[in-house]
């Protein structure tokens, strides 16, 4: 019997090594370089090797170049390939938590499988854990009257299929306070949230498809059925005031409000947030402050003031702007 090589390790550390090595270090690696770095013999590789084989099959690639040398190659999944790293998925998972309200049971499910399946690729063993990954959220928002889209997710997966392509579909949509149904000739743009509801803003197309009548918006909970036909829309479909931060959903053309608020925690609340990309925030001698906005959002401002009771004033902008039929 031929003496050992290295007679102080034995055949399991070797295994280890080689398998650590495989994995750590990428690309191919030779058998006569790993007989040579594990101090034994090219028969030695071959039996590690298919030792390891055994365990992870086609991971394992192993073949011989153009000059004769056999190698070794496991092919994994890396980070950097994966493009994730821990503290990103756990960022995701904020999202996710964030966007509960108005996720579908459908889409929540896939989300938590695939940040269970990230985490795991990632080696992150603190957080790969299914139980902390769809326990209690870290990260909430609370608001009143809850709207379930679990029972919309076909309307909202159907409308999502037809963003990019600018394909029309036939909408079928009954308004707030309608017993009836009216159908719509509607290219979809985007999907926006607003107190803790979901709609989906677009054109209404003329009745031959070749033009934009206006731009709309409807309540995601409140579309009955999406019909998608073959005709795509060949004309823009920018929303008025698209460079804005918007206030609430478009109404009409871009314009400016001006609002006063006295002093106290009226203005104190006004003064810690951002209302607008463009907004002016003036103070007032008396402690309180005026803010100028520019929106294509006017009956949201306006319902807004009036929440604040005699707190706020609209000194700018008033309830005869011509809006578009609310739907």
């Amino acid at each position: 019997m031929m003496p050992k090589i290295d007679p102080d390790a034995t055949y399991g550390s070797k295994l280890l090594r080689l398998f650590r090595r495989l994995v750590l270090k990428g690309g191919r690696h030779y058998q006569k370089d790993l007989a040579d770095w594990l101090h034994c013999s090219k028969q030695t590789v071959i039996r590690l090797a298919s030792e390891i084989e055994s365990e992870i099959g086609t991971a394992l690639e192993s073949g011989i170049d153009e000059h004769k040398r056999r190698w070794y190659e496991v092919k994994t999944i890396s980070r950097a390939r994966l493009g994730l790293t821990c503290e990103e998925v756990r960022f995701l998972s904020i999202c996710r938590d964030l966007a509960e309200p108005i996720l579908p049971d459908q889409v929540k499910q896939r989300v938590d499988e695939s940040l269970l399946n990230f985490s795991m690729l990632l080696s992150d063993a603190e957080y790969a854990n299914r139980e902390r990954l769809q326990g209690a959220p870290h990260y909430a928002f609370y608001n009143r009257g809850r709207i379930d889209y679990t029972q919309h997710f076909d309307a909202i997966e159907a409308l999502t299929s037809l963003l990019d392509t600018h394909r029309i579909c036939l909408l079928r949509y009954r308004a707030a306070g309608d017993h009836t149904c009216r159908e719509h000739k509607f290219v979809p743009s985007r999907f926006v949230a607003l107190n803790g509801a979901l709609y989906v803003i677009g054109a209404i197309t003329t009745d031959n498809f070749k033009k934009k009548r206006h731009l709309v918006s409807f309540a995601v909970h409140r579309i009955q059925e999406v019909t998608p036909i073959d005709r795509y829309a060949t004309f823009d479909i920018e929303e008025e005031g698209d460079s804005l931060d918007r206030f609430g959903l478009p109404w009409h053309e871009p314009r400016e409000f001006v609002v006063k608020f006295n002093p106290g925690a009226v203005s104190d609340y006004i003064r810690e947030r951002t209302w607008g990309d463009r907004q002016q925030l003036i103070e007032l001698p008396n402690g309180g402050v005026e803010l100028k906005i520019m929106t294509c959002s006017g009956p949201e401002v306006m319902s807004w003031v009036r929440s604040f009771g005699k707190s706020a004033e609209l000194i700018k902008g008033d309830d005869t702007i011509k809006v578009r039929e609310p739907i």
